[in-house]
């Protein structure tokens, strides 16, 4: 079943499901009715065919973006072009009519944009954007010039020949550097994936002949043909007088002259195929092995993306992408998992993000097998398919898409340039709409609390067909790495496809996090900084907190706690568990709850917890909106109490690092940095981690290590930084954090290193 027939079938019943009484009584599709433009947005079309957007926006205070984006990349060139389109990317900065030479460069960096940071520009395949960042616009003077950079690299570019010659070895280096591992393998599959399209041959980089060799009037040629009004979009959006700035656009830009007969932008095609192509490369610098199959399908039809369509699609996509992975996550958490890390995305198809997506299913393999990482991967997403997606799951993966955009909505007064400019930007390039929070936050919370787990489930029923699919695979030139054949790819598959797969069964815990309520200390003394605008307070088990209470974020409170002291003082004993401990403590478990427990539980809540200790200090860190900070402090009292790693999880961490780093550890960069920390260092623990190493490392001694840095909670210092009212925060810093044990008297003041 094509991609289209799916759409259509799910978007009636989305209809029927949201709409009921307007398909009923008028036979309309609100589904695929037209979204409003966020009136804060000025949008225009000069006479020419060029668009702008503009914007107020004061955050940050006095600056502002400036980007230029071209519906202009490397699918454009013919086969004597290739590399042009990314060339001439580089050429905008070197010389234009009103900025000669190096005087664009030089000029931005005397007001403090730098190349490279604030100062950028990226080509792909389809597009190519350039930007002007965090431009400092006090004066008017600086918003005008900027203006005439975007003016020029739209129609004045100098192209001087010896700038040209010059910048040939610029593109040769980047090749050379771009061109390790992985990027040569794609480069060499890219034909066997794309095998009848353009893009098979139009990786953005080109090829050295053509970069070496092409007349100077070749890249004008190609400038003066794709580079024009109707392709190009200015944004600007920032601490401006959008008027102002509206009119500068129309004097600058108003008389570049749109080219007679002008070239039809088209979009490449990628046909539909047949089954499954298989397309299998290795490298010796490739460092993991590494499966895909690609599940591809047409995109939604542009016409349709200013519609609430758009929406749905993609909370349901969004919706079945998490509860995969979150299964695949519980799998990845087992010493016998078959692979060291797998995941799923809707998306764009590889390079044809334009005119195909596709379902992505991903995964890593631990040694040099990735037959069984794969089929195992396949497996959940048959198991999607046939058995579909509970209600439990469902609940918990809908609670935290809309407790993410939630947070956005509360804090949509305080939304950066740079989230602004992207939305813009997408819909110039792609019809993404634009509506505004303001309008996406009610129209979200309808599609997600009207869409029943049915709809996702018959989406996924119909996401899995047997034609139109890619198998890409990634392999290592390794000792014992033997590349797989297609015949043995295409039995995997459909040895999984002949299973008889169980459906998912959901296991959430019901118990509380905290297994009893905790005894409440107090908080002893306050003082008030003024300078600061802080309040410290000191708890009755010597335990410190501040809090700086800003609404610079509605939505957001920060929180860190740091120590002095480590884990310098362990024994020699202790080296293997003590190098691998921080990888250890990105899985950590909380008293009964395993790590996969933790993530189910803090499901539709906006509250984060890290814990790091090395070996002169300690740390802790996180953030909450204001309704979720009781649930972060909830993981931080038990942070100190009952930091845990079931056996099973902490083997099934150590069997995936360790498999990964085989390979790794006999690539360049690999063997430079082992070798640059042996020599700068004379102590064991500060060498890079190795496989032997991770396999060496005790669960036991970690815990031990964990539990000692979090004995006495009188060495900590706990700072809460935003949206966090003092005296509803106390009765919580009362209970969670007062109440662990603490003696200032064994504190550690300082540290000698």
């Amino acid at each position: 079943m094509k991609a289209t027939s799916r759409l259509m079938s799910v978007l009636v019943l989305l209809a029927c499901v949201l709409f009921p009484g307007i398909v009923r009584a008028q036979g309309q599709n609100p589904m695929l009715q037209p979204l409003p433009v966020d009136t804060a947005v000025r949008i225009g079309k000069l006479p020419n065919g060029l668009t702008y957007y503009i914007r107020h926006n004061e955050y940050p205070k006095g600056q502002a973006d400036f980007y230029i984006a071209q519906n202009v990349g490397s699918i454009l060139e013919e086969d004597n072009q290739r590399g042009l389109a990314h060339f001439l990317e580089h050429m905008c900065f070197n010389g234009t009519t009103n900025f000669p030479d190096n005087q664009l460069r030089e000029w931005l960096e005397s007001i403090g944009v730098k190349f490279g940071a604030n100062l950028n520009a990226y080509t792909g395949v389809d597009e190519t954007v350039y930007n002007i960042n965090n431009v400092p616009v006090a004066r008017e003077s600086v918003q005008d010039s900027c203006l005439l950079i975007l003016h020029d690299w739209a129609n004045d570019l100098t192209l001087d020949p010896k700038e040209i010659d010059k910048e040939r070895g610029v593109i040769h280096e980047e090749w050379r550097r771009s061109m390790q591992g992985q990027m040569r393998i794609i480069e060499k599959l890219l034909p066997i994936v794309y095998p009848t399209s353009k893009y098979g041959h139009r990786l953005p980089i080109g090829t050295m002949e053509v970069v070496d060799n092409f007349a100077p009037q070749a890249l004008r040629d190609y400038y003066e043909k794709w580079y024009r009004p109707d392709q190009q979009a200015v944004v600007v959006v920032g601490d401006i007088d959008v008027d102002r700035i509206e009119g500068k656009i129309k004097e600058m830009f108003s008389s570049i002259e749109m080219p007679e007969n002008a070239a039809e932008r088209k979009y490449e095609p990628v046909p539909d195929h047949k089954g499954t192509i298989y397309a299998i490369g290795s490298d010796p610098e490739q460092k993991t092995l590494i499966g895909q199959l690609m599940f591809i399908s047409n995109p939604l039809p542009k016409e349709m993306k200013n519609t609430p369509m758009y929406y749905a699609q993609s909370y349901i996509e969004g919706m079945i992408g998490a509860m995969i992975n979150n299964r695949l996550s519980e799998i990845s958490s087992k010493p016998d998992a078959p692979f060291a890390g797998a995941g799923v995305n809707f998306g764009g198809f590889f390079l044809s993000s334009k005119v195909k997506d596709a379902l992505t299913a991903s995964a890593v393999a631990k040694g040099n097998d990735i037959i069984e990482p794969l089929k195992a991967v396949y497996r959940e997403v048959l198991r999607a398919q046939r058995g579909g997606f509970t209600q439990s799951e469902y609940e918990r993966a809908r609670n935290e898409y809309i407790s993410s955009i939630e947070r956005v909505y509360n804090n949509r007064n305080t939304r950066e340039n740079g989230t602004f400019v992207s939305e813009y930007v997408g819909n110039f390039k792609d019809g993404d709409p634009i509506p505004g929070i303001e309008a996406e936050w009610p129209l979200i919370q309808q599609i997600a609390m009207s869409i029943p787990v049915q709809v996702i489930n018959q989406t996924m029923s119909q996401a899995i067909t047997p034609d139109n699919r890619v198998l890409m695979v990634l392999c290592p030139e390794a000792e014992g790495m033997t590349n797989p054949t297609e015949q043995q790819l295409a039995d995997a598959l459909a040895s999984v496809d002949a299973e008889s797969i169980e459906a998912f069964v959901d296991e959430v815990k019901s118990e509380p996090l905290i297994p009893s309520d905790p005894v409440a200390g107090t908080v002893t003394s306050t003082v008030n900084n003024e300078k600061w605008g802080t309040t410290e307070w000191t708890l009755s088990n010597g335990a410190k907190v501040i809090i700086k209470s800003t609404k610079f974020k509605e939505d957001e409170i920060l929180f860190t706690a740091y120590a002095n002291g480590g884990y310098a003082d362990y024994s020699a004993d202790y080296d293997n568990s003590l190098m691998f401990l921080p990888v250890a403590m990105q899985a950590y478990g909380l008293g009964s709850y395993t790590n996969t427990d933790l993530s189910k539980y803090t499901a539709g809540k906006q509250a984060s917890l890290y814990i790091s200790f090395s070996n002169y200090s300690r740390s802790m860190g996180g953030s909450a909106t204001p309704k979720d900070l009781p649930t972060l402090m909830e993981m931080v009292y038990m942070g100190f109490k009952d930091i845990e790693f079931t056996e099973d999880e902490f083997a099934a961490l150590q069997k995936a690092y360790s498999g990964i780093l085989a390979n790794q550890e006999k690539s360049p960069e690999y063997i430079f940095q082992k070798s640059l920390l042996s020599t700068l260092y004379d102590s064991p623990r500060n060498q890079a981690i190795n496989s032997s190493i991770i396999e060496k490392a005790s669960r036991n001694q970690i815990l031990e290590v964990a539990h000692a840095m979090t004995a006495n909670a009188a060495d900590w210092t706990f700072i809460f930084v935003g949206n966090v009212d003092p005296a509803t925060l106390r009765p919580m810093v009362e209970k969670y954090i007062a109440s662990l044990p603490g003696d200032e008297k064994t504190a550690v003041k300082e540290v000698k290193s």
